[in-house]
């Protein structure tokens, strides 16, 4: 009867042994989530001249890490330390943040919706009116010239990463690998040449009455 009792004795106290040694390891693991981004795709478009789109980028599960924000292409979004995605330009880019040593990555397209000047030249003329104007052919229009910003596409020869990014030049690639190589992340040590659409802002005279542009 002792020994029953005694093996009784031994075996609770075990079990007591063995649940108090998981329990700080069951809240250890659930203290280790991994960092988790809202987001991993997001389109962005610009509607007005002056007003640019944002998207609010957060991360979960940081644990008191440290977070760093970044952007692969600064021209078309930038992102603010708090996670703040602002578009610049059509095209696209990817927002990094790095938790710890743990990077996530979001990829911004941004789009550009606005209204481009209209070229169309005035219906109304006249046919008889000795008047001429070698800015353009419609002759009764007396044009009242205003500088207008306009929006075009253009193909220039950019850089592709090892990795599969796409940047307008080898300086916005060699801070990518330079980022990328902080972040200890490999595939990054070379590029070749491709063709890259992009869009540049120029700006031209054109007629305030008539829509026509100067030359």
């Amino acid at each position: 009867m002792k020994n029953i009792i005694r093996k009784s004795i031994a075996t609770i106290v075990v079990i007591a042994i063995m649940l108090t040694l998981a329990m700080p390891v069951t809240a250890e693991a659930a203290t280790k989530k991994a960092p988790k981004l809202n987001k991993s795709k997001v389109t962005l478009t610009i509607t007005k001249k002056k007003t640019k789109p944002t998207v609010q980028l957060k991360v979960k599960n940081t644990a008191g890490k440290k977070v760093k924000w970044t952007s692969s292409n600064k021209k078309v979004v930038t992102v603010s330390k708090k996670g703040k995605v602002i578009a610049k330009k059509k095209g696209s880019a990817v927002v990094k943040v790095k938790v710890g040593n743990r990077t996530l990555k979001c990829k911004v397209t941004v789009k550009d919706k606005r209204k481009a000047v209209s070229n169309k030249p005035n219906s109304n003329t006249d046919e008889n009116n000795s008047n001429t104007n070698t800015d353009n052919s419609n002759t009764t229009c007396q044009h009242t010239w205003v500088t207008k910003s306009v929006d075009e596409e253009v193909t220039v020869i950019g850089c592709q990463c090892a990795c599969g990014e796409v940047f307008e030049n080898s300086e916005d690639w060699h801070e990518h690998r330079i980022a990328a190589a902080q972040n200890h992340e490999y595939g990054h040590g070379s590029f070749s040449e491709t063709e890259v659409t992009t869009t540049v802002t120029k700006t031209k005279y054109v007629c305030s009455k008539c829509g026509a542009e100067k030359e």
